[in-house]
């Protein structure tokens, strides 16, 4: 016993200027010829999509970060940060919100403080409660300086350097670096 019967929506139809069941085109899946008949298709169910504002609201301060990029956890549910993008980031660069793109990317972020020989350029180890500083490449204990990454760029470098690739960070200016070969050399 259905509460609807199809002769009484159909009429409905033809009151409103539609055919009663419509001529459709159909095909049969499994042999592919055409099927021609009188069909009646329309809606049987809906269902309402709960997306409320109380279910997506999300906002955040200081919160979990992941354990290997020291970067804030992802998605509502883990209390995480909400993604600056490639597109948000260009579009601040536009702008000339350089300080702001600094906090956000750097500061609020993953923010990490090395020390790294001036000499050759690759991260030297840093015993700060006896302030002893060594360069294991050069073995300069002198000529140390702390630079601020993120520990995302501290991480690359070191799983580079386990595939034998050392990078370099550089803490002079190029013109200073021309200037000491010059007198050097």
């Amino acid at each position: 016993m259905s509460f609807f019967k199809v002769d009484n929506i159909s009429n409905a139809l033809h009151k409103c200027g539609y055919q009663m069941r419509g001529y459709e085109t159909m095909y049969n899946g499994h042999t592919g010829r055409i099927l021609t008949s009188m069909i009646f298709l329309g809606p049987t169910y809906y269902q309402r999509l709960k997306h409320m504002v109380d279910d997506k609201i999300h906002s955040r301060g200081r919160g979990p970060v992941q354990i290997l990029t020291r970067q804030p956890a992802e998605g509502r549910s883990r209390d995480g940060g909400l993604r600056f993008g490639e597109m948000e980031r260009d579009c601040m660069i536009a702008h000339g919100a350089a300080h702001f793109l600094k906090e956000r990317l750097f500061d609020q972020s993953d923010a990490y403080r090395v020390h790294v020989c001036e000499k050759c350029g690759l991260m030297a180890i840093a015993n700060l409660k006896k302030h002893s500083f060594e360069c294991r490449s050069c073995k300069n204990k002198t000529d140390i300086v702390q630079v601020n990454i993120p520990y995302a760029c501290k991480l690359l470098v070191q799983e580079l350097m386990s595939m034998a690739i050392s990078p370099r960070l550089m803490t002079k200016d190029l013109k200073t670096l021309k200037e000491q070969k010059k007198g050097g050399g």
